[in-house]
């Protein structure tokens, strides 16, 4: 097993990767190269890609692209999640691999993950066969190891994203019309909206090209965000929708200049009413219904209804088989025939919800530095001191980290007084619990602090008296004893 963690290294293995690509069966446009590539470059977090080949000699045979993150525990610690690659709009992840030897490389992908330092493993969107995702979970069994489903967000629509839509198309756009539209009053409705279209005198549609990429995808995403961007701001986060544009813009971009984009633009005379955008998945034979945008004023013809009967019959003229809506079981997807399967996010956790090993994944170390230097210069010194801590721990001898920590304890140490004035009056205030942190953070930096030491006995005995009840005085004690030298011991006695 080979770690590939830079992107000179992935536009080396293009030839490679594209040939397990067209031999596994269960590959689909989202793991293509183009589209693994064009995400990981301009990610944001770290990535790494798990390529398994038979022998030292031999070219790879599989490929498994994950996301390293960073992120900071409840308790304040750092910890590394591990998130299946392709991105946020990849509505398929999962594994890429010669199927002659699918068992053992997925076992192998498996055995490798857990020598990495993670806490979680998020499996999102996986799409693998039954054989092959059982087997890669087999190898996170109790209990080391929880495996569960994951809950997808709910935006309070009643939508199931777990059920993808998708649409087997037949031969002959007319079948479908009478086979797959259902009720008489839908194909009506479906000729008349069609007809309007090809007329070309009210209506009419472009395709994308060269010279119209951009002006096409900046409507496309106005129209979005028209419908959806307050939503999803007011219910997630601020930023999301123009990070959720960015991605998109990005990841069109790169379809198209694969010749993967699929992008009909439905006009008004002069005026662009609605835009899909729809990856061309020529491996499978499929449609990839990704993104839509319309002008929420036009009722007639229905902009985004007229789009889909649009991309459906040039699909069927071009010889695709399936046109694939993608995760929801919105009612109108039903409409055109539409088939559902499953497709579910996966969250396989260590039992102690810590990182295996409980050390730092070693790539994830620059961040974690950086994050640490920035906690100081925030002034959050015990935060950037516990990152620091975990560094050395992975690496004792990382010169930057051992260099952040003098530091740190330089200021700490200046500290002391202030933060001694501050414990004494949260301690005579009777905030026993804040006092006793402040004065462990002090005994942190000088543990031969007598005052301090005597001081936190107190606040122990105290807690002891009142603790009784709750169980905790067993606890309590060894607190205490840990906290004061024996001779204050036995003063105190």
């Amino acid at each position: 097993m080979d770690v590939i963690d830079s992107f000179d290294a992935l536009v080396e293995l293009r030839d490679n990767w594209d040939a397990v690509y067209a031999a596994d069966p269960e590959a689909q446009y989202f793991m293509s190269w183009p589209w693994m590539a064009g995400w990981f470059k301009r990610l944001r977090y770290q990535w790494l890609v798990l390529a398994a080949k038979e022998d030292d000699s031999a070219s790879y045979v599989g490929f498994f692209p994950l996301q390293l993150r960073t992120e900071r525990a409840r308790d304040g610690a750092f910890q590394n999640e591990l998130r299946t690659g392709g991105g946020y709009f990849a509505g398929y992840a999962g594994f890429l691999c010669k199927p002659e030897v699918q068992d053992a490389v997925v076992r192998a992908f498996a055995d490798y993950t857990k020598r990495l330092n993670w806490a979680k493993l998020h499996l999102e969107n996986i799409f693998a066969s039954p054989p092959r995702l059982s087997t890669f979970l087999e190898q996170f069994s109790a209990p080391e190891f929880l495996t569960g489903k994951m809950r997808r967000p709910d935006d309070g629509d009643g939508i199931d994203h777990d059920i993808y839509v998708y649409v087997n198309l037949p031969g002959d756009w007319e079948d479908f019309l009478n086979d797959r539209l259902g009720a008489a009053t839908t194909r009506k409705t479906a000729r008349r909206t069609l007809r309007a279209i090809d007329d070309a005198s009210e209506y009419h549609v472009t395709n994308v090209t060269a010279a119209t990429l951009e002006r096409d995808l900046q409507t496309l995403l106005r129209f979005w965000e028209s419908q959806w961007g307050a939503k999803l701001a007011a219910r997630y986060h601020p930023g999301l929708p123009q990070a959720m544009i960015n991605n998109f813009r990005n990841m069109l971009r790169c379809a198209f200049e694969d010749d993967a984009l699929y992008l009909p633009v439905l006009w008004r005379d002069d005026n662009p009413i609605g835009v899909q955008a729809t990856l061309i998945d020529r491996k499978n034979g499929a449609l990839i219904g990704m993104l839509n945008g319309r002008d929420l004023a036009v009722k007639k013809p229905a902009p985004g209804f007229a789009l889909h009967l649009y991309s459906i019959r040039w699909a069927i003229q071009n010889g695709f088989a399936v046109y694939d809506l993608q995760t929801g079981d919105f009612s109108y997807k039903y409409d055109f025939g539409g088939l559902e399967r499953r497709v579910e996010c996966l969250l396989v956790s260590t039992a102690s919800r810590r990182n295996l090993r409980d050390r730092l994944e070693s790539r994830s170390l620059p961040v974690v530095l950086a994050r640490a230097k920035a906690l100081h210069q925030a002034g959050d010194l015990e935060a950037a001191l516990r990152g620091c801590r975990q560094i050395l721990a992975a690496d004792p001898a990382h010169a930057e980290a051992l260099s952040l920590l003098r530091q740190l304890d330089a200021a700490r140490q200046a500290l002391l007084p202030q933060k001694l004035s501050v414990a004494a009056r949260l301690h005579q205030a009777g905030n026993l619990a804040a006092a006793e942190k402040i004065y462990r953070e002090i005994l942190d930096v000088e543990p031969g602090r007598f005052d301090v030491r005597y001081l936190l006995g107190v606040i122990c005995r105290s807690s002891t008296v009142m603790a009784t009840r709750s169980g905790r005085s067993a606890r309590r004690s060894r607190s205490i004893r840990t906290s004061l030298p024996r001779t204050t011991i036995a003063a105190w006695r």
